[in-house]
């Protein structure tokens, strides 16, 4: 994993590829922390927020977790890492600007697909529960999931 002041550099570059429009009323700017923040939803060492974007009362920020980098993405190699950490500030703006036009779209996908993470999770940890759950919400939706006939 390559240091937190490497990552800086990085990041700042980064940063550079954006346009300027793009920081507009992002007065607390782009940090990069030195921890690590677990998930609250997380069940074991696997769930790491990489990057927020925050509002409140004084301004909007986008803050970004080496910890949760070097946990999640510490075998990579400078280049695979220079990409994730590239998605990762995208998408933070990406909340900037929605939330600036009065958006929520990308919160939307985000619960979407961290639902879609936790039920893949389960699944693997407890299979049959995992099928019930599938069932009874297919039931709740209007919809019946049923097993295929064994030949």
């Amino acid at each position: 994993m390559i240091s937190i002041d490497e990552m800086r550099e990085m990041l700042g570059e980064l940063l550079d590829e954006l346009p300027e429009a793009f920081f507009e009323e992002l007065n607390g700017g782009v940090c990069l922390l030195e921890e690590a923040k677990r998930d609250p939803a997380a069940q074991e060492d696997d769930l790491y927020i990489l990057g927020e974007y925050c509002e409140g009362p004084l301004g909007r920020s986008i803050v970004l977790y080496y910890g949760s980098f070097a946990r999640l993405f510490g075998r990579l190699g400078p280049l695979q890492l220079r990409r994730e950490l590239r998605k990762t500030v995208r998408h933070e703006f990406r909340h900037h600007i929605e939330a600036l036009a009065g958006e929520d779209a990308l919160d939307r996908e985000d619960e979407a697909q961290f639902g879609d993470s936790l039920r893949r999770h389960a699944a693997r940890e407890d299979p049959e529960r995992a099928r019930r759950a599938a069932l009874e919400a297919g039931r709740r939706e209007g919809r019946l999931f049923r097993r295929r006939p064994r030949k």
